[in-house]
């Protein structure tokens, strides 16, 4: 795992109440924490209703407009279904595994010596 990329592993169901809430927690501390680089890994997620997928849009929106980057790993059929569906397959970058989603971010930038 390339450095400064921080995995979230959703597990269960997704959707409206509780785990949207704990997702929602979960951003505010990454990004307190400057951390701007972030790979959902979707693994063990079971259900995504709209309000789970709405809060993945909300992350990813924030992570954005804080100069960062999501990407998802491992959606089963299912959640996969649901991203065609609503056509946010087409900004949320989705990958078969973490360590592909890990290996498409680009390398921090590099401090310039002088």
């Amino acid at each position: 795992m390339k450095p400064g990329i921080v995995v979230l592993e959703l597990t269960g169901p997704l959707q409206m109440g509780v785990e949207c809430k704990q997702l929602e927690l979960a951003f505010d501390e990454l990004l307190k924490e400057h951390q701007k680089r972030v790979v959902l890994d979707l693994t063990h997620l079971t259900r995504l209703d709209s309000g789970g997928l709405g809060r993945v849009v909300e992350c990813f929106s924030r992570l954005k407009m804080a100069g960062g980057s999501l990407c998802l790993a491992g959606a089963n059929e299912r959640v996969e279904g649901v991203l065609e569906l609503t056509h946010a397959n087409k900004f949320l970058k989705a990958y078969p595994t973490v360590a592909d989603a890990a290996a498409s971010f680009s390398n921090p930038p590099q401090a310039s010596a002088r």
